[in-house]
């Protein structure tokens, strides 16, 4: 039998793929954004209607990132250190870690070049290419923190939790098909 919490199909993966995309994205692009740019609890409404402006990029980005490329390279270094009989669980944390590490330091990037690109259409703010550069170093450590425990946490047991229940419908339909009138 095959594990319920992960995707049997390319379908499936992608779905799971969107559900942390929108999770993560939401989250911690939430943060990020609510930390770096300066916002704070008298700005909040502000925080939120610039937030909901930029959010939809954001999550186009990791989703694509986390579907394509990230993906590709993390299954390729879990395919390369873990043996077939190890668990499903190691599968799990090994293939969580990778991805993490992997989106993290692409989107600590990313997502920075993403908010000076929208001020920069928004409102004529210069871009500061070196600026995010230069602060990377300092930001990509707490990004990935806050990643992993987002991920850990949230993410991808809810993303796991719609694979389940996809499954055991796909699971009882196949098993009713039989079942008919005799």
């Amino acid at each position: 039998m095959e594990e319920l919490r992960l995707p049997w199909s390319n379908k499936e993966g992608i779905l799971f793929g969107c559900v942390i995309a929108f999770l993560s994205s939401l989250i911690i692009g939430g943060y990020n954004m609510y930390f770096n740019v300066g916002y704070g609890p008298d700005r909040f409404v502000d925080f939120v209607c610039d937030f909901l402006i930029v959010w939809p990029i954001v999550f186009l980005i990791a989703l694509i990132l986390s579907n394509t490329v990230v993906g590709w390279i993390a299954g390729k270094f879990v395919r390369r250190f873990m043996a077939p009989t190890d668990s499903a669980n190691t599968y799990i944390c090994f293939n969580l870690i990778m991805c993490v590490l992997l989106m993290s330091v692409s989107m600590t990037f990313l997502g920075g070049l993403t908010g000076q690109m929208v001020a920069f259409a928004m409102s004529g703010q210069s871009m500061d290419i070196v600026g995010l550069v230069e602060t990377w170093p300092k930001i990509w450590p707490r990004n990935f923190c806050v990643a992993f425990w987002v991920e850990m946490l949230i993410a991808q047991p809810a993303a796991r939790r719609v694979l389940v229940m996809i499954h055991k419908k796909k699971i009882a339909n196949a098993g009713g098909a039989g079942n008919g009138c005799e």
